[in-house]
């Protein structure tokens, strides 16, 4: 583990991360019915309630099938009478045990959730025309955990390889990246988590 690794606390960057997407939500004149497009054609609205529902499921051991595509579909179906205020409340109440974890020793590949808080703060600035910026330890520390998993590493930013690994960039703009070598014909090894469609067209905030 590298030192940005060692000093970097989970728990507080998911809690941080939480902090500025309900303030986002719950903005006066958000539409939570608009789409995410980085998401399975989720809301707004959705995409709060797949946040809340993980919480409210690993507070209540609720991990059968984590976190697979039928898992996360049942929180958003769950919660469709429940409105974003609703959900925000519930969050609250679920996010200790789970910021909790995340800030402990034994998180281990769990902290994957709080890559996954940062993603969809990230999805959520860019379907609501915000430029999408997160805070510079959690990027520190993302890019370098990807930088120890990935074979060969495009001379990108932190964020704009957090946002191609977890499938929100196309094939296409990941090739035209600064590679040290030719990637090849086959990129699924550094695609984590899919490959865009679409290019979402996201606006990065000035560095």
């Amino acid at each position: 583990m590298n030192d940005a690794q060692g000093d970097f606390d989970g728990g507080l960057a998911y809690r941080a991360a939480r902090h500025r997407i309900v303030a986002l939500v719950t903005a006066p004149g958000v539409d939570h019915d608009a789409i995410v497009p980085a998401t399975p054609e989720w809301s707004v609205h959705d995409l709060v309630a797949h946040l809340a529902g993980i919480a409210r499921d690993a507070a209540t051991g609720n991990m059968a099938g984590a976190p697979g595509d039928a898992w996360t579909a049942a929180q958003v179906e769950r919660s469709r009478g429940l409105s974003v205020a609703d959900l925000v409340a519930q969050w609250e109440q679920d996010a200790p045990m789970i910021e909790a974890f995340f800030s402990s020793a034994g998180a281990g590949l769990a902290q994957r959730g709080v890559i996954d808080i940062h993603t969809h703060e990230a999805d959520l600035l860019n379907a609501l025309g915000r430029p999408v910026e997160l805070p510079a330890d959690f990027l520190q520390w993302v890019g370098a955990l990807f930088r120890e998993e990935l074979r060969l590493v495009p001379r990108v930013s932190d964020l704009e390889l957090l946002r191609a690994r977890l499938g929100r960039r196309t094939e296409a703009e990941v090739r035209a990246y600064d590679w040290p070598s030719d990637p090849g014909d086959d990129l699924d090894w550094f695609f984590a988590f899919g490959i865009a469609e679409r290019s979402l067209g996201e606006v990065s905030a000035p560095t």
